[in-house]
Formats: C-alpha cells, sequence, structure tokens
C-alpha cells in the first residue's frame, strides 16, 4: 500500500485547488452558496447580564476567547441572561478582569 495522495492522477491540480461550482470563496474556507449566512452582529451586554451557553457550567461577564469561538462555530448555543445560576465565572474571563 502507497502513501495516501489528496492530488491523484485522475484530477489535476488545478482542480483540486480552485473552487467548485456554487461556491463563494471567503478567506480561508469555502462556503456553499447555500450556507452563505447573513452577517449578524455580535449581542451586547447590558448592565447585569452575562454570556451563557445552554448546556455550559460558567458565565461569562465579557467577549473572551470561550465566547469568541461559542460565536464562530456554534451561534444558536450562545444566549445572553440576567441570572448566572449554578455556573462558576470563566477562567478566561476572570484572568482578563484580574490583567486590568
Amino acid at each position: 500500500m502507497g502513501t495516501y495522495n489528496a492530488v491523484s492522477r485522475k484530477s489535476s491540480a488545478i482542480d483540486f485547488f480552485s473552487p467548485p461550482a456554487g461556491v463563494v470563496l471567503s478567506g480561508n474556507r469555502w462556503l456553499h452558496a447555500s450556507r452563505v449566512q447573513t452577517a449578524q452582529t455580535m449581542p451586547v451586554l447590558s448592565p447585569g447580564e452575562v454570556y451563557v451557553t445552554r448546556r455550559g457550567t460558567a458565565y461569562h461577564t465579557g467577549w473572551c476567547q470561550v465566547v469568541q469561538r461559542t460565536w464562530e462555530f456554534n451561534r444558536p448555543a450562545l444566549m445572553v441572561s440576567g441570572e448566572k445560576g449554578n455556573r462558576r465565572l470563566c477562567r478566561s474571563c476572570a484572568e482578563d478582569s484580574r490583567g486590568m
């Protein structure tokens, strides 16, 4: 068995690296035209509100790296809440507040 090569003899490198029809090129990723989303603005916190996720165990007081990743990859899971519940403060948010 040989090594797997993404560019086989059946397809040229030009075909492999050019986007297929119906695909919108956005930055470094290809986005299919059917999956292109309208640009939404990030939710802004009012006084006394925090960011939470549906199943998360932490709350976020600001726009930390965890909130950013959730916003990029799982937008419906990110919510703004006025109650922290039994959640703990996010480690990244705690470090950001100590650094100020």
